[in-house]
């Protein structure tokens, strides 16, 4: 393993006639957009970033000038750098495209005391240590701490508790069980930016959110991402962490449309698909979610929430909850069984096939 510590990005020349220039300093290590900083540079200024990642076997550095917010005015690419894995103190490169001229200083040093598993450790480890002011006021960064090395070994742990959030609930938790380096490293933007980059986007947390305390019983690492996650979504109706009823369940409403944007945004799944089984479809969509676990691969189904206890007269035509498929597929015996992440634990689902059927919506799947 390698560790690359970015130590000064200096500015010759900004890109920006007039002012400075917003930077944006994305690293993408082994392939992945690993974190992204932020800071205004002037002509002759200089940024003293001193922050250490780890890379396996490659290490690309992207710098912009953040002018995406108005129509038309998108960010300008100042430059891409390759960073090799090879061990040197003090290496410059430099980005000029645009007409501006920034230059970085950055060390690689060998960490042969750092596996791949420890990755997140690290990471939840470098959060602990910024100093960094934090954008939510209302949650104690300590906790959070505790928080994601809890979920570090026990991501079963994320739980929506009172909340009707089962569809980015779900989608963090398949993000903590399959890529937990980041996933702390989205948590940390989101607490030290107030947001964060996924795919292909930034998503913010607005200020009245981020003036918010930890709501409906959640933890405060899964409430900051969750909410922000769904209110992001939400095109009429803000997140609260007080409400009830009515209003939480269409605070919290997901679309199999929004589970397929998250799994390509934040799981990064190249392949993604929905499909739906109001009519009929159960047993081969519940085959292929199988599938697509057995192959590394995501899959999140869509019930109604009576699937987890016997059946009790008619079920609502209709899906109420999002959970994540975990193996265990059986169609012996007359019955169907399998697991399903949701609520803080794994379920082990022994089922007839008419109450299979009726609480059976469709399928969200990414590989």
């Amino acid at each position: 393993m390698k560790q690359i510590t970015l130590e000064n990005l200096h500015c010759t020349k900004t890109e920006d006639w007039l002012g400075s220039d917003e930077c944006r300093l994305e690293v993408y290590n082994d392939g992945e957009l690993h974190f992204a900083y932020r800071q205004d540079l002037n002509n002759d200024q200089d940024w003293a970033l001193n922050a250490s990642l780890l890379f396996s076997s490659s290490c690309t550095l992207r710098l912009f000038d953040e002018d995406g917010d108005f129509p038309g005015d998108d960010d300008d690419a100042l430059g891409i750098a390759a960073i090799a894995a090879v061990d040197t103190q003090h290496a410059t490169v430099t980005f000029r495209e645009d007409d501006a001229d920034y230059t970085l200083t950055y060390s690689v040093v060998d960490r042969p005391d750092i596996t791949e598993s420890d990755l997140a450790t690290f990471a939840i480890d470098q959060f602990e240590a910024s100093t960094a002011p934090s954008m939510w006021p209302g949650l104690d960064k300590a906790q959070i701490i505790a928080d994601l090395r809890e979920r570090r070994w026990n991501p079963t742990s994320i739980n929506q508790v009172n909340s009707n959030f089962c569809g980015p609930t779900s989608i963090t938790y398949e993000m903590a069980r399959t890529q937990p380096r980041r996933y702390v490293d989205i948590v940390r933007q989101l607490f030290e930016t107030g947001g964060f980059w996924s795919r292909t986007h930034r998503v913010d947390a607005p200020e009245g959110l981020r003036a918010t305390q930890a709501g409906q019983n959640m933890k405060p690492a899964d409430w900051m991402l969750i909410a922000t996650m769904r209110n992001d979504e939400n095109a009429i109706f803000g997140v609260s962490p007080t409400s009830t009823g009515v209003q939480s369940m269409v605070e919290g409403m997901t679309t199999p449309w929004e589970m397929e944007g998250w799994t390509s945004e934040l799981l990064l799944k190249d392949n993604v698909s929905n499909s739906t089984t109001f009519v009929w479809g159960e047993f081969d969509a519940i085959r292929y979610a199988h599938q697509v676990w057995a192959g590394g691969g995501s899959s999140f189904v869509m019930v109604h929430s009576d699937i987890f206890s016997a059946p009790n007269g008619i079920v609502p035509p209709w899906p109420d909850h999002w959970v994540v498929y975990a193996g265990g597929l059986d169609e012996s015996g007359g019955r169907i069984k399998f697991n399903v992440y949701s609520w803080g634990q794994i379920y082990s689902l022994d089922l007839s096939l008419d109450h299979f059927e009726n609480c059976m919506f469709g399928i969200v799947t990414g590989f």
